[in-house]
This record gives structure tokens, C-alpha cells and sequence, in this order.
């Protein structure tokens, strides 16, 4: 079978390229600690490196400090407290306190609204294409952070879904990148890939999966081309299976 998306029936979701932090959000640590956290919590520069022209772009507005667009409103990472208002930082402190009704205002502030963007990209490709293809674009540090039970650390990871990414999506871009010369980890160091909730394990027409980038690759200018161009192609290639 083949499957033809074209570029404007890909999304770039982009959930945690930004550093910004509301000014009226208060946190436990103090300034240089805080940053430290920004940092390394980052995807930094995914915004610039997933770059594919014609696509549809979903780029989270806000740090994932504020809020993580990434988890569900019930989440398992709240055993760390990380889940979906992050309470402790990746070493495990305390990264603030935070009350019910603080924490509810800042989902219908930030994590409603950028699901509800998700959703609606979505509904329109599959109006006008009758198909989807989401690709969820993040970067992960060369060390493993505390909070990691895996500490595999490849060039490129793929996360997939067992319902939303097909076999030959999956093996498309693991060829593509392994052909570039890239290490390739198929749902480690992290697995999944984010599917609006509307179509999660109802529709196979909304297609999704992860690429995430170890940011030691791209870590000078030189580096960067590289792996922005090796990820348009990947993609593009991953567009027609």
C-alpha cells in the first residue's frame, strides 16, 4: 500500500522548544537554579530544526515548566512530580507549590487551548486530505537527567504508537536515518508519540510518530545544518510509503 501525505497534511508538533516562564508564576528556586532547570528541560532550538516547508506547525507557547503539553491531565509521571504541572525538578526537588485551583487555571490557560489547536490541525487535514500525519519533534540531552530509568542514548530515538504508527513509517525513517550514518533507538531512551485525544486509538487516518534528536548532534552551527536537513529529508521520505 502506498500512503502519499502531502505537506500540508503534516504537523510539526513542537512541545518544549520554548524557555519562556510567565512573570507572575512563582517557583522555590532561586534565580541561577532555575535557569539551570529551564536548560535542561529544554528541546532546545526544535522550533528551527524541524523544518519542513508547506507543513502545518504546533508549537507550545510556554516551558514545560509551566506546563507539559505532553502528558495527560492524569498522568503517571505525578509519582515523580512531573506530571502534568511539573512540582519537582528532574533531580527531585522541589520546584514549587502549587495550589488546585492554581494548577487547574494554568491547564485551561496553556494545556487546553494548545490541545485544542492539535485537534483542530488535525480535523483539517483530514477534511482536505482525508489523512494525517503527525510528527512529534523533540531533542533529549547527551547524560541521561536523574529522573530517566532509561539511559540508552542513541543519535536518533522513534517513539511510536502500536495503533498510530505503522510498521512502514517506522521502518521508513529508520532506514533513512540509518542510512545517513545515525544510531537509531526504536522507543528508547522514551517511547510514544502524541495523538489529539478526539482520534487516540479511533482513527488510523491521523497517523503519528516521534523523532527525537540527541542534542550533542547539533550542538555547533555546522552540526545543525546537518541535522536539520538529514531530518527535512527523512521526513519528506517518511511522507510517501
Amino acid at each position: 500500500m502506498v500512503i502519499n501525505w502531502p505537506t500540508d497534511a503534516i504537523i510539526l508538533h513542537i512541545p518544549h522548544a520554548s524557555t519562556v516562564l510567565p512573570a507572575d508564576l512563582e517557583f522555590l528556586l532561586g534565580a541561577e537554579n532555575l535557569a539551570y532547570e529551564v536548560d535542561a528541560m529544554t528541546d532546545h532550538h526544535t522550533d528551527l530544526l524541524f523544518d519542513l516547508s508547506g507543513a502545518r506547525r504546533c508549537v507550545f507557547p510556554v516551558s514545560r515548566l509551566v506546563v507539559d503539553p505532553e502528558r495527560f491531565i492524569e498522568d503517571s509521571m505525578e509519582s515523580v512530580g512531573m506530571g502534568v504541572v511539573y512540582t519537582h525538578t528532574a533531580a527531585g526537588e522541589a520546584l514549587r507549590a502549587i495550589s488546585e485551583i492554581d494548577r487547574l487555571a494554568l491547564i485551561n490557560s496553556y494545556y487546553h487551548p494548545h490541545h485544542t489547536a492539535l485537534t483542530r490541525m488535525a480535523d483539517e487535514c483530514l477534511e482536505k486530505h482525508n489523512q494525517c500525519l503527525i510528527i512529534d519533534c523533540h531533542s533529549f540531552p547527551a547524560q541521561p537527567l536523574p529522573y530517566e530509568n532509561d539511559l540508552n542514548r542513541p543519535d536518533i530515538c522513534i517513539g511510536t504508537d502500536s495503533y498510530h504508527t505503522s510498521t512502514e513509517l517506522k521502518d521508513c525513517l529508520l532506514k533513512v536515518f540509518e542510512a545517513f550514518g545515525y544510531r537509531v533507538a526504536i522507543d528508547s531512551p522514551f517511547s510514544g508519540t502524541i495523538v489529539p485525544l478526539k482520534h487516540y486509538h479511533k482513527d488510523k487516518s491521523v497517523a503519528s510518530v516521534m523523532i527525537e534528536v540527541n542534542r550533542s548532534l547539533y550542538a555547533d552551527p555546522s552540526g545543525f545544518k546537518r541535522v536539520q536537513s538529514d531530518l527535512t529529508h527523512a521526513i519528506l521520505q517518511a511522507a510517501t510509503i
